[in-house]
């Protein structure tokens, strides 16, 4: 990185990099399906639930033509749920700059999307959480919000740190049931 003279060869470069990285292990207990997964049940009965585009298509994972996709991820996800941790029987929690999107939250229960507060603090501000934003489903960087973030970070307190994100981060959470009924676990078919 030291010899690369510009930032556009340091950018290619890292680029480069993280491309030919292996696949990502996921957390110790996260299990995956699809684009979605999901956390083991907390103290509490809560599932923790995350988003990861795994589409290779070019196409984006919340486009209007795989909503069928990406429900058919949940419903196999909350089925496993369902047969394999008794103990979430409380609630369903998200935490993601997606729920910003009418085209994400269309993906849940009307109830979850609904319970979505800005997150405050600087501790979330790490992994795709809130960074994510700043790239498409290409893995380009979305130069506008670029740009929006560092003009925000030239008049941000610091102590705020986490308001010079263009898209603020949201916690959600619902009772599991929702996601059950929504997804018809234990129906003969999706």
């Amino acid at each position: 990185m030291q010899t690369l003279a510009t930032h556009d060869q340091r950018l290619t470069w890292t680029q480069t990099f993280y491309a030919q990285l292996p696949p990502e292990r996921l957390p110790a207990g996260r299990q995956q399906f699809g684009c979605f997964g999901c956390d083991p049940p907390d103290a509490d009965g809560r599932v923790r639930i995350h988003f990861t585009n795994y589409d290779t298509d070019g196409t984006s994972p919340l486009s209007r033509a795989k909503i069928g996709a990406r429900r058919q991820d949940l419903h196999a996800l909350f089925t496993y749920v369902q047969q394999t941790h008794a103990e979430a029987e409380h609630s369903v929690l998200g935490g993601s700059w997606l729920y910003h999107f009418e085209a994400y939250r269309r993906l849940f229960p009307p109830v979850y999307g609904a319970s979505r507060v800005v997150q405050e603090g600087n501790a979330h501000l790490q992994g795709q959480t809130c960074w994510g934003q700043f790239l498409d489903h290409r893995e380009a960087i979305r130069p506008g919000l670029r740009e929006q973030l560092f003009a925000n970070l030239a008049k941000v307190d610091i102590p705020r740190l986490w308001e010079a994100f263009p898209v603020p981060t949201y916690t959600v959470q619902a009772p599991i049931q929702a996601f059950y009924d929504l997804y018809q676990v234990g129906a003969q078919s999706y």
